[in-house]
């Protein structure tokens, strides 16, 4: 699949992602350099230690990334996530919350299936 195909098979928007960044060999070099980054992977692991300081940062981190490869509909869980962590001295309001669970495993959804989806993608000969 190339790299027009991959956005439509995750539900997003190809044209806005090269407004912005204006050639498809760069939106695939940055689309196929997503796996590399660890911020869900450190939001998981800090949630489940309770570090909600790091989870917020992770959350942001993971909304600003997704937001400047146009993967829209995760960047707005992640949105949603990083409010609910904004205020992340305040543990007993975050661990009382009962959609910060549901918002998480939507996002992880999401994650699985647009790294699933880079897994497909044919990169162009160089």
């Amino acid at each position: 699949m190339n790299i027009k195909e991959f956005y439509g098979s995750i539900g997003e928007d190809f044209n806005d992602v090269i407004g912005r960044l204006r050639a498809e060999s760069r939106v695939c070099k940055y689309v196929l350099k997503f796996p590399e980054d660890k911020s869900f992977d450190n939001l998981l692991s800090s949630m489940k230690e309770k570090n909600y300081a790091e989870a917020f940062r992770a959350a942001h981190t993971i909304k600003g990334t997704c937001l400047n490869l146009s993967f829209n509909s995760f960047a707005a869980i992640a949105s949603d996530i990083t409010e609910k962590l904004r205020n992340f001295e305040d543990t007993a309001a975050i661990e009382s919350d009962t959609e910060l669970d549901g918002l998480i495993g939507a996002l992880a959804e999401k994650y699985r299936k647009i790294i699933s989806g880079i897994k497909e993608i044919d990169v162009p000969e160089q």
